[in-house]
């Protein structure tokens, strides 16, 4: 699509977005990290700011994804609100705003409420990949065993 998207193009975009989304959150949720990763776009470009407030590139956020995923035993996301700014017919800005309640292997459960996530998609070879996101939250409530 080339010039000024319309309406239902736009809109056509936010459909696949949010299932892009939704698949990003049960692979997240049922800790399949490989296919959680497979939503990212591995690539020099990619670029993820962490919650931690560290800045990593794919190799880096995969190394930390394996520990997280690894570690937990399971993981519940409830989402509170989602918006798409779709930029053109290759690129979309999406936020994500919920709450994460996820229970580790070791007993200790951590719950981050008002999680938010700003993802940039791009479309490559006519998948959505993540080449940017942006995590941030308050500090988690940890319980431990």
């Amino acid at each position: 699509m080339t010039g000024k998207m319309t309406e239902t193009e736009s809109q056509t975009v936010v459909t696949e977005i949010n299932s892009a989304l939704d698949i990003l959150t049960t692979h997240s949720e049922s800790a399949q990290t490989e296919a959680f990763l497979g939503c990212y776009h591995n690539a020099p470009e990619f670029l993820a700011f962490g919650g931690d407030g560290q800045m990593r590139n794919f190799d880096e956020y995969k190394k930390i994804c394996i520990e997280y995923y690894t570690s937990l035993k399971e993981q519940k996301l409830v989402t509170i609100h989602k918006k798409f700014n779709v930029i053109d017919a290759n690129h979309v800005i999406a936020g994500w705003t919920g709450n994460i309640d996820a229970l580790f292997r070791n007993g200790d459960r951590m719950i981050m409420n008002n999680y938010s996530v700003t993802y940039v998609f791009r479309k490559i070879k006519d998948q959505w990949k993540i080449i940017h996101s942006h995590e941030s939250s308050l500090p988690p409530e940890v319980t431990r065993k």
